[in-house]
């Protein structure tokens, strides 16, 4: 079989297909934050030509700069200002910000008078490294939105798709060219950031007590991703890299609730971007086994994060042997007891696993269930590279790892 390029070798797996070997595209957006400065895609290639990594790289992640400024989840909106100023992209809004310099956090306190209504938040945000982590997401010590009276003032708060940054798409492919897979990546859906206006707590409480609010606030942020994943998917990109992690079973929703408010809106992302002939993939950094027949059904391209116990649910063996030929499968790695507190040999020994228990007919992609931790030494990134190519090698659609 020839040697393929990374970008050849990924979107054959996607696809369902065999390439020349298994593709090791580790999920890496907090190791080259920490590491090499910045998340945006050049810095993403960076990393994976000095590792070798066939790398999915993730254009709009809201560690970088998001598409339309996300001011519900950030109140710095995503790191992409608009031209007229800060919060100067909300039409007709007048926001309030009062902020407040702690030791240990940041509490923003904030009031965004609409056209219909005032809302009013506060924002408790840790610093990094304080006991939560390089990168701790905010805590909602006041929901935005309380009360289904306020989802008409909601609809004014998202923004409109950065111009410059969709400009910039073409630009990147053509920079990376045949060296990655550039996918599409906005976090404004209820899976992301989109009901962080009712924040974690509240969101499974409306699921309970008020679904009605629940589903509002679903179809409001809904909305905003569709169109901001359009205007991605018109500018050329060919995949679509959608992040569930808020509405999977490990934040405690239940089946039913999965299957009633959540499933009908990956539905509408699948369908769109099979409207432009591009690939669907779902994402999810927790227990997923029970819910991978629902995405299936929906039609997904790709599974991904697959995390395996004892963090996870998801034997990867048993996902393969199961919906071959239905879905591709990327993941499987678990990045807390083989990388983070791992070595090169725990590391190497995992990769192998994997390979033997996904590897076969192809439509697999090596990677990790959620994003390596910073402080994970270069030499297991490098083990699980070397790994990949030792034991992924395809030879007359089998594996050497399984031969």
């Amino acid at each position: 079989m020839n040697v393929m390029s990374p970008l050849e070798r990924l979107m054959t797996a996607l696809r369902g297909g065999i390439p020349d070997r298994v593709p090791c595209s580790l999920s890496i957006m907090r190791w080259v934050r920490y590491h090499y400065g910045c998340t945006c895609p050049r810095h993403q290639l960076k990393m994976a030509t000095d590792f070798g990594l066939d790398l999915i790289v993730q254009f709009g992640s809201y560690t970088w700069q998001s598409v339309s400024n996300d001011y519900i989840y950030s109140p710095g909106g995503g790191h992409a200002h608009s031209p007229s100023g800060f919060y100067g992209d909300l039409d007709g809004v007048d926001v309030e910000v009062r902020i407040e310099n702690r030791d240990n956090d940041v509490l923003y306190k904030r009031t965004f008078k609409t056209p219909a209504g005032e809302l009013h938040d506060v924002i408790q945000w840790s610093r990094p490294n304080k006991g939560y982590g390089d990168g701790p997401n905010p805590h909602r010590v006041e929901p935005l939105v309380k009360s289904l009276k306020d989802l008409e003032a909601l609809q004014y708060l998202y923004a409109a798709p950065r111009r410059d940054l969709l400009a910039e798409i073409p630009l990147v492919l053509e920079e990376i060219g045949n060296r990655a897979l550039l996918a599409a990546v906005d976090c404004t859906q209820a899976g992301g950031w989109g009901v962080e206006s009712l924040g974690p707590e509240n969101m499974l409480i409306a699921s309970i007590n008020d679904l009605e609010l629940l589903k509002g606030v679903c179809r409001i942020s809904q909305n905003a991703h569709l169109r901001n994943l359009r205007a991605m998917l018109e500018k050329g990109l060919q995949v679509v890299y959608d992040s569930w992690f808020q509405c999977g079973p490990s934040v405690g929703w239940s089946p039913a609730t999965f299957q009633n408010v959540f499933l009908p809106l990956i539905r509408e992302s699948v369908g769109l971007a099979h409207e432009y002939d591009a690939i669907y993939i779902y994402q999810d950094d927790g227990r997923m086994k029970d819910i991978i027949p629902f995405l299936v059904e929906a039609g997904v391209d790709a599974v991904s994060g697959l995390q395996p116990p004892p963090v996870g649910d998801v034997v990867l063996g048993n996902a393969k042997s199961q919906y071959r030929g239905r879905v591709a499968l990327v993941g499987g790695l678990d990045p807390c007891y083989s990388f983070d507190l791992g070595t090169p040999e725990s590391v190497q020994k995992a990769v192998r696993h994997a390979i033997a228990e996904a590897g076969p007919g192809g439509g697999y992609i090596l990677s990790t269930a959620e994003s390596i931790d910073p402080m994970t030494s270069a030499e297991c990134l490098h083990a699980a590279v070397q790994a990949a190519r030792d034991y992924g090698q395809y030879e007359q659609k089998e594996m050497r790892a399984c031969s």
